[in-house]
């Protein structure tokens, strides 16, 4: 079954985790730097779409950003003022990080029952692949730190990119991102339900297959799938799902799967859910790259999708290719949350190295 209830009150959980629509106090950033990779234009080649995100946000919700160190800070407070950025709203924060993927190592902030805050990390392993990335590892304890609340590991492997909640008690997956080997040996899909559910307040499971992590690499994704590139819920229902009419596409077979699987679920109340289809751009690497258990030739596919947009105070901050579908998504988005307003944010040279908007933001919602 793609859908099923847990045997639990939502109203006794200590912990919740807001929906990504609920009023954000901050936004968290993680700066490209050019210790990051082997080659320094990957820093370069980022940060312009850093300084837009910053821009654009600035004015709706305080901006945090981590910098690697003192004379990155110095670099990026001097960038922002450069490019006009209000910043009265940005505070940047000095902490050794390994690479820029603040939605996956990131904090995941939760609301406690007493109406504080609360943050919750779970045990970063660069998608799987390997332990190297252990300063971003630690990121979410050292941010509870610097803001003083408290700090919550949960007992199982995962990132922030892999789950998707509708705040009121469904939470949305990928099994092949979240109960495979390369995270939570050895634990099955009750274990891992039973973590997620004590940190994070969830009393509905809607699984989707994913792939396997070799039809991931060919279809230009290093993360086992996470759902920000699958679906995404866009109110307690109502759920956006990648979708192409190009049967030839050889992502197809995977989002029709997907589709299926949300059609036939539901959510915390047994209420079905309203899948709306969301085109998939076909967006192609320029460069090389070399990462991580992960590598790409010029002209492979990338694992573009609309659905890595970011819902903030006032705004949808959606990745755009300057391909035709950009407008076509911006206006379905625009549909589901009609009293924001929808900013394209150009991400050809992001998505190429793995991502988009979605995973390098990490929201921290209002206590």
């Amino acid at each position: 079954m793609p859908s099923h209830a847990m045997k639990t009150d939502r109203h006794t959980h200590t912990y919740r985790m807001p929906a990504e629509w609920e009023e954000h106090e901050a936004v968290w950033l993680q700066w490209p730097d050019v210790p990051m990779r082997e080659s320094p234009s990957y820093a370069r080649k980022l940060q312009s779409t850093w300084l837009e995100m910053t821009a654009v946000m600035a004015d709706n919700v305080c901006v945090q950003i981590v910098a690697t160190d003192e004379i990155a800070a110095e670099n990026i407070e001097n960038d922002c003022t450069r490019f006009g950025i209000r910043m009265d709203n940005v505070q940047v924060h000095i902490l050794p990080i390994d690479d820029v993927w603040a939605r996956d190592n990131g904090p995941i902030f939760v609301r406690i029952r007493d109406g504080g805050l609360a943050v919750t990390g779970w045990n970063f392993n660069c998608y799987g692949e390997s332990g190297e990335f252990k300063r971003d590892a630690r990121v979410p304890e050292e941010i509870a730190r610097k803001l003083n609340i408290p700090f919550l590991n949960g007992d199982i492997v995962t990132e922030g990119g892999a789950i998707e909640v509708n705040g009121t008690g469904t939470l949305m997956a990928t099994r092949s991102s979240i109960i495979n080997p390369n995270r939570n040996p050895g634990k099955n899909e009750s274990k891992i339900e039973k973590s997620l559910t004590s940190l994070l307040g969830i009393d509905n499971f809607v699984w989707l297959t994913g792939a396997s992590t070799e039809d991931c690499n060919k279809l230009g994704d290093g993360t086992d799938w996470h759902v920000d590139i699958a679906a995404r819920f866009t109110d307690r229902n109502t759920v956006l799902a990648c979708w192409t009419d190009d049967e030839s596409d050889p992502r197809r077979p995977f989002l029709e799967r997907h589709v299926s699987e949300l059609e036939a679920a539901t959510d915390e109340t047994g209420c079905p859910l309203t899948v709306i289809k969301l085109p998939s751009p076909d967006v192609r690497t320029v460069n090389g790259i070399e990462w991580t258990g992960f590598s790409a030739n010029p002209g492979s596919m990338t694992d573009a999708a609309y659905t890595n947009y970011l819902v903030t105070n006032g705004l949808v901050l959606v990745p755009v290719y300057g391909q035709r579908q950009d407008e076509d998504a911006k206006s379905i988005l625009a549909e589901q949350f009609p009293d924001r307003q929808i900013v394209g944010i150009p991400t050809l040279t992001l998505t190429e190295e793995g991502g988009a908007i979605h995973c390098v933001t990490q929201q921290q919602p209002v206590a």
